[in-house]
Parts: structure tokens; sequence; C-alpha cells
């Protein structure tokens, strides 16, 4: 059995171009759209986790300030907000936003469930606990100060990133 030689027409080179390079460029865009979609589901991921790792140290929390047979609280400390100054201008992304925002909380993690009056007289140890610490994300080392707080319900702390060299 004999086959032609396409090799050695012109046309049949184009041919066998335009699908080897067709294949590239659809391998390449393949690759493109799955990495997207990868970094989605894993900052979801990533977003979820910590979400859950809060509500259930928060839980424990609010368990045992029942367990110490607290029976009227008036005000008590629900949950910790924090948001940064100048995130933006230091172009720091949303993922390593939310993994110091977690370094953060887990530091403050004794708050939630506390008395506000007892939270508004430790302000100065929680300022030192957020500013005395670096913080490592992704072979970055962050410092965060404290450029506000808020003691209410929900404590509201106003951070201001710092990239230590």
């Amino acid at each position: 059995m004999h086959f032609p030689h396409y090799h050695k027409k012109k046309e049949w080179r184009r041919l066998f171009a335009g699908i080897v390079l067709g294949a590239v460029i659809g391998y390449a865009v393949f690759i493109y759209i799955h990495g997207e979609l990868q970094e989605k589901y894993t900052e979801e991921h990533i977003e979820m986790t910590a979400k859950m790792s809060e509500l259930e140290a928060k839980y424990e929390g609010l368990l045992n300030n029942q367990e110490q047979g607290t029976d009227q609280k008036p005000l008590t400390v629900t949950d910790l907000a924090v948001s940064y100054t100048n995130a933006k201008k230091l172009e720091v992304d949303l993922l390593t936003q939310h993994q110091l925002t977690t370094l953060v909380k887990d530091q403050l993690s004794t708050i939630p469930g506390k008395d506000i009056t007892v939270i508004a007289d430790q302000v100065d140890l929680m300022i030192s606990t957020v500013e005395n610490k670096n913080y490592v994300v992704d072979d970055f080392t962050y410092e965060l100060k404290v450029t506000r707080l808020i003691v209410s319900e929900v404590v509201t702390l106003n951070l201001e990133i710092k990239l230590v060299r």
C-alpha cells in the first residue's frame, strides 16, 4: 500500500500546520480558562473555610460565656470587622487581604462573646496585640497599624498595611 507524499504539496503543509497551530492555541486557551476558574474556586474555598472557622470560634465563645452562668449581660460583642485603609494604594490583592483578616481575627479570637465594657477597658491591649506582630502571607511580611478602633456589638478595626522588606 502506498501513501501519497503530502509533505511535497503546499496546500497539505498549510493544512497540517493549521491543525497543529490550532491545537496549540486551543490548548493555551483551555489552560488559561482552567487557571482562572481554579483561582476563583480556590479563593471561594478559602473564604468559606475561614468563615466556617470564624463561626465555630464565635459559637465556642458564646457557649463558654453561657456556661459561666452569665444571665444578664447588657451588651456583648458579636463579631469583628476588619477593613484596610491603604489596600488599593499598595495594590494588595483580595486574597492577601482576606488572609490578613483571618490572621487578625485569629489573634483576637477571644473577643466575641465578651461584655462590651470589658472590651472597652482592653482597647490598648487589643491595639498592641495587632500592631506588635508581623504577619507573613505568601513570603511577604506585613505590619499592621490600627488607625481606628470602634467598640460596639461589632468591633470595627481600620488598619493600615505596611510592607516590611
